[in-house]
């Protein structure tokens, strides 16, 4: 995070990832965890974690940073060392007792001090001295603290620290822009400033779809608009997202933006661990390989009530062995589809619905089911096609929106209106033999390859920038 005057400055927005803290994370905040984690890490950017609060962009101490993106529970992001057996827990030692008495008073006399000082300093120059302070105070903490870093809470992170964008910096947004960013404000701080923007999009079925989501329709489009008039470039998970982009800037007579498909990391950050599924008995049953696996939000859009009326009919038949595994949330207006599936005849023996899963039992999940299923609407790509393949196991899912893409040419793809069409592939599947997938890896998007086109991308803005 050390920054030299005037050198261009990616500003990595983390609000999604601070909105969502400690909450069980879906696809898209999965997303901007996997790609702020290698950005932060790369020593050729000079990145400044930021978060959107009380209209404006603040940043974000290193450690707290990290602490937001990393992809395991809030509550054990950070373990703090066990204490040797001759220091009694929660003891310190004498030195670090007296270094503490020491620093933490110096500390406040800093911090009071950097308050005032930054007053006399001309408003063009202060963004540079609060990065300079920010970063000495980050020292100071690690100089007087020989312990692993104390994990913040977002109500103790100083979110104080302003950051005045420049004509030289960059914007990367690749979370939940509708919910966490005033576009409004953002794009009023573009034309006073001369930041420039880039942005992930990730679909636009608010848009194509709105019966589909519970906010009004102009919510949707006023973000889309913004993004649209906004950005620099546009990142797009799928060339059918790229293509729904284009279509929405022609049909509404704006300018053309910049647009790039990028297609997700498809790489689970996780080994395989049955041991979050708790009943052994379920677990056991599970083992045996014989479940078709369901992987999305219970929601309208993914379609489970397909599902539900074809399991519905199949558990009839004594010889049908094959189980139903959902795994996801539950959605918005999907209490009729809820109550339908905890209604379904075996609901909790032969089909089972696990509402939170981490990213080391989805896997092992994905391994040992026989089948994968995907039969949605429509997707701005269809990630669980592709991490259900990555783990050798068939697929038979939808042929809306970008699925086929995510099939890789190796899903059945099957219309979600032919129902007769959907039974009879479960139907052979559940009587096949156990089969394998084989496909290479180079098959697959990993997240390096998607970070790194992401980088590529911000280079040539940046260079833009300052040739301009």
């Amino acid at each position: 995070m050390k920054c030299m005057p005037k050198r261009p400055r990616l500003l990595l927005d983390l609000s999604t990832s601070l909105a969502w803290r400690g909450k069980h994370a879906v696809g898209i905040v999965r997303t901007e965890r996997e790609i702020a984690t290698r950005l932060l890490d790369d020593p050729a950017l000079c990145v400044i974690p930021v978060v959107y609060h009380d209209h404006a962009f603040r940043a974000l101490e290193l450690e707290f940073a990290r602490s937001l993106i990393a992809l395991v529970p809030a509550s054990a992001e950070v373990p703090l060392p066990k204490p040797k057996s001759r220091i009694r827990s929660g003891a310190q030692p004498i030195h670090r007792k007296v270094a503490n008495a020491i620093m933490q008073p110096l500390a406040r006399l800093i911090t009071a001090i950097a308050r005032e000082l930054i007053k006399s300093v001309p408003i063009r120059s202060r963004e540079e001295v609060r990065q300079s302070l920010l970063h000495a105070r980050q020292a100071l903490r690690q100089f007087s603290s020989r312990r692993a870093p104390v994990l913040h809470s977002p109500e103790t992170q100083n979110l104080g620290i302003v950051i005045y964008p420049q004509a030289t910096d960059v914007l990367f947004l690749c979370g939940l822009g509708w919910d966490v960013i005033d576009w409004r404000h953002l794009s009023s701080l573009r034309l006073t400033s001369g930041l420039r923007i880039i942005s992930v999009l990730y679909d636009l079925i608010p848009i194509k779809f709105p019966e589909f989501l519970g906010a009004p329709g102009d919510y949707y489009y006023n973000y889309f608009i913004h993004i649209i008039d906004n950005c620099e470039k546009v990142f797009c998970i799928s060339k059918r997202t790229e293509a729904d982009l284009k279509e929405f800037i022609s049909n509404n007579g704006r300018s053309p933006v910049s647009t790039e498909v990028i297609y997700l990391g498809a790489n689970l950050p996780a080994k395989p661990d049955p041991t979050e599924i708790i009943d052994l008995k379920v677990r056991e049953r599970l083992a045996r390989g014989r479940f078709a696996l369901a992987v999305g939000t219970v929601e309208i859009r993914k379609n489970h009530s397909l599902l539900i009326d074809l399991w519905d009919e199949l558990l009839a038949d004594p010889s049908f062995d094959l189980d139903l595994v959902i795994v996801g949330m539950p959605g918005w207006c999907a209490d009729d589809v809820i109550a339908r599936l905890e209604g379904l005849r075996g609901f909790g023996s032969r089909v089972l619905w696990f509402k939170q899963m981490s990213d080391a039992g989805l896997s092992w999940l994905y391994e040992q089911c026989h089948i994968s299923l995907f039969p949605s609407l429509y997707e701005g790509l269809g990630l669980p096609v592709i991490e259900a393949l990555q783990h050798g196991r068939p697929v038979i899912a939808s042929n809306r929106g970008a699925i086929p893409e995510a099939g890789l040419g190796l899903a059945t793809i099957l219309d979600p209106d032919d129902r007769a069409g959907w039974r009879a592939a479960v139907i052979a599947a559940s009587r096949a033999p156990r089969q394998v997938v084989n496909v290479g890896p180079e098959r697959f998007p990993n997240w390096e390859s998607t970070v790194a086109t992401i980088k590529r991308g911000i280079r040539d803005v940046m260079l833009t920038d300052t040739v301009a």
